[in-house]
């Protein structure tokens, strides 16, 4: 009889039949509420970003007006690293990217990333540019145990100035923004495909190197939702802004590495580095 009332009968079990036909429709919606939720949550996770702490706090208390809050519904914020103005501290920049991009894989995730490093940072914000002008990413960014692999175009050696903590700002600009993603935990770099055993002449090049969070500075810069990207401010690398010369290395310094002789299996960080002789 509960049936019969439930599809469409007029009898007095109608009213018992709604409230069964409500209790799906919740049941339903509910789920879809659940499946959604982990969705999100599981691009924050590979951001890096699914945490309690501070990190996230200068993004949510944006005010901003409605139509500048719909241009970022499709966006999700990533962590950038610039040079501040004496190469001595990484600047945070968080910048948005599409969300097209981030439901993809890492290595798509962290290519994009590079590539907005080498677009430079956003404008008026004084940051210092840390990849060499012309510089390209050959190839996506390839990641294996935790280790991810940049290979970049020759410009990202011949073209930088040089000198110790440029050279130092240039290298980590790159690990501590990739090292943003939980999938990635330490930075190899390749030039034209090929492991150097030195950059420049100040660090070791041919281990992989481990996050420096002792060079970030807890200064962040959030741009305004009406700020394109970096990689859209500048179509080529000649737009970027050069990285500006450092004090040159001096006949005699020491080369800097935090790893081992060659073929060591040590990895380098910006906090513990040690002098080679």
């Amino acid at each position: 009889m509960q049936y019969v009332l439930l599809y469409g009968s007029t009898a007095p079990g109608d009213a018992r039949g709604g409230r069964v036909m409500r209790k799906v429709v919740l049941i339903v919606t509910l789920c879809m509420f659940i499946l959604l939720t982990f969705s999100g949550c599981g691009i924050l996770q590979k951001l890096g970003l699914q945490k309690t702490d501070d990190e996230l706090h200068p993004v949510s208390s944006i005010v901003m007006g409605e139509d500048e809050a719909k241009k970022l519904t499709d966006k999700v914020p990533v962590h950038l690293y610039f040079a501040n103005g004496d190469n001595t501290r990484l600047m945070k920049e968080i910048r948005y990217i599409q969300m097209s991009d981030a439901r993809q894989s890492t290595s798509h995730l962290a290519s994009v990333i590079v590539k907005e490093l080498i677009s430079g940072s956003s404008k008026d914000k004084g940051f210092k540019a840390t990849i060499p002008v012309g510089t390209k990413l050959r190839a996506p960014v390839a990641i294996k145990g935790g280790v991810a692999t940049v290979d970049f175009s020759k410009e990202f050696k011949s073209m930088h100035p040089g000198g110790k903590d440029a050279e130092k700002m240039t290298i980590f600009s790159v690990v501590n923004s990739l090292t943003e993603l939980k999938d990635i935990l330490k930075v190899r770099f390749t030039i034209d495909g090929k492991i150097l055993k030195e950059y420049l002449g100040n660090y070791q090049f041919d281990v992989p190197f481990s996050r420096s969070a002792g060079l970030i500075s807890k200064e962040t810069i959030v741009p305004g939702s009406n700020e394109t990207s970096g990689a859209e401010q500048n179509d080529t690398a000649k737009k970027a802004t050069p990285i500006p010369t450092d004090s040159k290395t001096k006949p005699g310094d020491s080369k800097t590495t935090g790893g081992e002789e060659e073929g060591g299996s040590s990895d380098v960080t910006g906090d513990d580095i040690e002098f080679l002789e």
